[in-house]
């Protein structure tokens, strides 16, 4: 199947460089098309095909039809109301231009605004209230995501009254929104304007639907009058999934945190290693060594975990784009303008954080906790193409880099399942990004650092 897999692959490249220049669309060839599509599909087609027989995708399908269909459901919805929205957007961004204003003044600014454009100024910086700023996509989002938690945690909670979280989450991520225009406005007017238009506006929004959706969660599950009762109901920090992906979810969010504030160099690095460091050590028990004999961390390694983390590192680097200078790199010249002390303090945390921290945070939700859970059978962990493809591919959509992430994601998942130990895959992990360290500190290649 790779063979037909790859030859569907090469047609389906060699025509999209031809669809997509200029004189294809000026000669409306629909044959290209086509083909064009004929052969992604077919690339998808024999994909699949390669990594598991077509049987065991029908089976896997007909057990997967009960998660898939509300899925689905729930994502028409979240489409249609984002439609809905989108043709009714004037009074949403009215009321949105009004509040925005109203926020502001409330502030003691001197706002000057012009309805009939719907610009809001402070202190000379401007800001434009477009559609898309109105807030439809929030409110299309919070639907889409009330609408899975209610489906999911049915048995949980109390009906009808559990409907009325798609209200109030609409109404708190609109609200949420309109402190957001207000807070990059007040950025841009006393901070700084590129700040405000880059990482604070790409990641605010974000920040702001992650915490309405956990605060939807919390109220949910916190008041009796959503909640059914709950016996034996595991803490947190007991929990066996929490354990495994909380770090990472501390890491990403974090980060997501600490880009409000930076562009380019991220020198707010150490608040993200730090963080996610302690949520290792919180929920990690088995990282501790124990009260007498040998550590844990060191007990029965072997030399293949760091054989598979070196031929890791030299896949990585061999794949990584032609960079242009030690200057080019964001990361030189961040620290190039921060005093000796600082640099040397961040240089420290960057090389603790990458080598010890991403590695715990990553390989405990990525090999711990998704190999295992999409693996066949209750004990052991056994070879199974389904979890070895898709948590290396997710592991490598993470990354941003998706042949190296998934070679990556691939030979740590091969360094696991040789003993069904996550700490091996750990170590292939600290290998690799120790010798990445080792280059960025020895060579200065910090394009190496993304």
């Amino acid at each position: 199947m790779l063979p037909i897999q790859a030859a569907f692959y090469l047609v389906f490249i060699e025509l999209t460089l031809f669809v997509f220049e200029d004189t294809a669309f000026r000669l409306h060839v629909s044959l290209p098309v086509a083909g064009w599509i004929a052969s992604g599909l077919g690339a998808a087609v024999f994909w699949c095909l390669a990594a598991m027989p077509a049987r065991a995708w029908g089976r896997l399908a007909v057990r997967c039809l009960p998660f898939l269909a509300p899925c689905a459901i729930l994502s028409g919805l979240s489409i249609a109301s984002g439609v809905l929205a989108t043709r009714t957007w004037e009074p949403l961004v009215g009321w949105t231009f009004i509040l925005v204003g109203g926020v502001l003044r409330s502030l003691g600014q001197d706002v000057v605004w012009s309805a009939s454009d719907m610009v809001i100024s402070v202190k000379g910086f401007s800001a434009a209230i477009y559609p898309f700023c109105s807030g439809y996509e929030g409110l299309g989002l919070m639907v889409l995501f009330v609408g899975s938690f209610l489906w999911f945690f049915r048995s949980r909670l109390r009906f009808p009254r559990a409907f009325l979280l798609f209200p109030l989450g609409a109404l708190a991520i609109w609200l949420v929104n309109v402190l957001r225009i207000a807070a990059l406005i007040l950025i841009g007017a006393y901070v700084s304007p590129r700040l405000a238009g880059e990482g604070f506006h790409s990641n605010i929004g974000w920040v702001g639907f992650i915490a309405v959706s956990l605060g939807t969660v919390a109220l949910a599950r916190k008041t009796p009058f959503f909640r059914r009762p709950l016996p034996g109901a595991t803490p947190l920090a007991a929990s066996r999934a929490a354990r495994y992906l909380v770090p990472l979810m501390v890491l990403l969010g974090a980060g997501l945190l600490t880009g409000l504030f930076t562009r380019g160099f991220d020198f707010l690095y150490p608040v993200r290693a730090v963080a996610a460091g302690a949520a290792v050590w919180y929920f990690w028990r088995p990282f501790r060594p124990p009260a007498a004999g040998t550590p844990a961390l060191l007990s029965g390694l072997s030399w293949q975990p760091f054989a598979i983390g070196a031929l890791v590192y030299a896949v990585w680097t061999a794949l990584e784009p032609a960079g242009g200078g030690m200057q080019a790199s964001p990361v030189a010249r961040g620290l190039a303008a921060m005093p000796a002390g600082l640099s040397a303090a961040w240089l420290f945390f960057r090389v603790a954080g990458s080598v010890l921290v991403v590695p715990a945070a990553e390989e405990l939700a990525f090999r711990g906790y998704l190999l295992r859970r999409l693996s066949p059978g209750a004990s052991g962990l056994r070879f199974s193409w389904l979890p070895f493809l898709a948590s290396s591919a997710l592991f490598g959509a993470m990354h941003g880099r998706w042949l190296a992430g998934f070679l990556a994601g691939a030979c740590y998942a091969w360094s696991m399942y040789r003993r069904d130990r996550v700490l091996d895959a750990f170590v292939s992990h600290v290998v690799t990004n120790g010798l990445i360290a080792c280059e960025v500190l020895l060579l200065g290649h910090y394009r190496l650092w993304t």
